[in-house]
């Protein structure tokens, strides 16, 4: 990151910290030097975290020893994987040969580690681990569902398109079931979201596109800076004077992993329509193209809209939001929308006040000005892509999780997904 030779003062300042999907796995070994090897390297291992024993949900993964009596732990692998689906389980062993191998695949197990424990084995075990579990998100239900890319762009510069994404994102962490939301800065030519919620993050999007091959989940969670709300941010790092640039590989990475992380994925994309921004803008699940009522505004948003049409955007992703909006304007609106064909989706209402005072307190008007027009118009805004996952009737657990296997009492639980 390079350094800022000056950096706004606020009334408070404190750390902040990035965090994310948390894998939990459980060992069953008897091995006592397996088992504490493999404690120390799960434990070590960012994203993952070893059971708690009073603990009794299934596990995102269970790494299992092979018995003596193969046939028997072949037959317990085939209950746990019919009992708790959502849990992956890795089979631990000094002899395995293929016809092992073969038994423990069609039983059900996804990876073999051989004894004695070899760091770099099952730390790349794990990391096959995670693009598996991160690629059935939505299908389980032990996961979190594919989330809404959100991406907000600019029909010409100065229109507010950072404070409508920052307050966006805001609102909806403010909606009733808790969603996660991370808010990502993809423009390369102002970079300075982080200001509008006094963040000075230590790590941006340079840090990804320095070795794009480094991109994991883990490795993610390093680069996020949480807000106090619970906001994930992903800074930019870019500015009109900065070296180098973003490529749409990275962005289209960074994207897939945050989308099956996260409810929203909420982009400000600048108003500048690069290769990079343009990879952003397909992979959202809608545009939100940001303008004002002024003629030079309306003259470029027109011919961005046009250009959006022209690259195979369907109109039915394409939304218009109309900032700064006042109510004797409606006429002007009408015409306006005539003009761009397009109408408008949202408009939230002038309040130079309210909205400068945000800014320069370095929070969001949802904290500053709640109750003023536009902080509510933001929570209507927020409430309109409020589509709250029904939460399952059924448990994922199974009645003592691991113990009626153990004990040969393979219960069926009172009711399980």
């Amino acid at each position: 990151m390079t350094d800022k030779s000056w950096k706004p003062k606020r009334v408070t300042d404190g750390p902040s910290d990035s965090t994310g999907k948390i894998f939990k796995v459980e060992l069953s070994i008897q091995c006592a030097e397996t088992k504490k090897a493999l404690e120390e390297i799960v434990a070590a291992k960012e994203g993952f975290q070893l059971k708690d024993s009073k603990d009794t949900t299934a596990p995102s993964l269970l790494i299992l020893e092979l018995d003596a009596n193969y046939e028997e732990t072949f037959a317990l692998i085939r209950d746990l994987t019919k009992a708790a689906q959502s849990t992956e389980i890795f089979l631990t062993a000094s002899t395995l040969d293929s016809q092992l191998l073969l038994e423990g695949m069609r039983a059900g197990a996804k990876e073999f580690l051989a004894k004695p424990i070899q760091k770099r084995e099952v730390e790349d075990a794990l990391m096959r681990f995670q693009e598996r579990a991160l690629a059935a998100i939505g299908k389980s239900g032990g996961f979190i569902k594919s989330g809404k890319i959100l991406a907000f762009f600019g029909g010409k510069g100065g229109v507010g398109t950072t404070s409508v994404a920052v307050n966006t994102a805001s609102a909806l962490m403010r909606l009733s079931w808790n969603p996660k939301v991370v808010l990502v800065d993809v423009n390369q030519h102002g970079g300075d979201l982080p200001l509008y919620l006094d963040l000075q993050p230590s790590h941006s999007f340079r840090d990804i596109a320095a070795d794009p091959s480094r991109l994991d989940q883990a490795f993610l969670n390093r680069v996020l800076t949480k807000y106090e709300s619970g906001l994930q941010v992903l800074a930019s790092g870019y500015d009109d004077l900065s070296a180098g640039r973003l490529s749409p590989d990275c962005v289209e990475g960074t994207l897939k992993i945050l989308k099956a992380n996260f409810d929203y994925v909420v982009m400000d994309c600048g108003h500048v329509l690069d290769l990079t921004t343009k990879k952003a803008l397909e992979m959202a699940t809608m545009i939100l193209v940001t303008s004002t009522l002024m003629v030079p505004v309306v003259h470029r948003t027109k011919r961005i809209l046009e250009l959006l049409r022209g690259s195979g955007f369907s109109s039915n992703k394409l939304r218009l939001i109309m900032n700064r909006f006042l109510s004797s304007e409606k006429e002007v609106l009408t015409e306006t929308e005539e003009i761009l064909k397009q109408k408008a989706h949202w408009m939230f209402p002038n309040d130079y006040p309210s909205v400068s005072h945000s800014v320069n307190s370095g929070k969001p008007l949802i904290e500053t000005a709640p109750k003023s027009a536009v902080g509510k118009s933001y929570m209507e805004f927020a409430y309109s892509f409020d589509e709250q996952p029904k939460k399952s009737s059924g448990k994922t657990s199974v009645l003592g999780w691991l113990r009626p296997f153990k004990t040969g009492k393979a219960q069926t639980a009172e009711s399980h997904t």
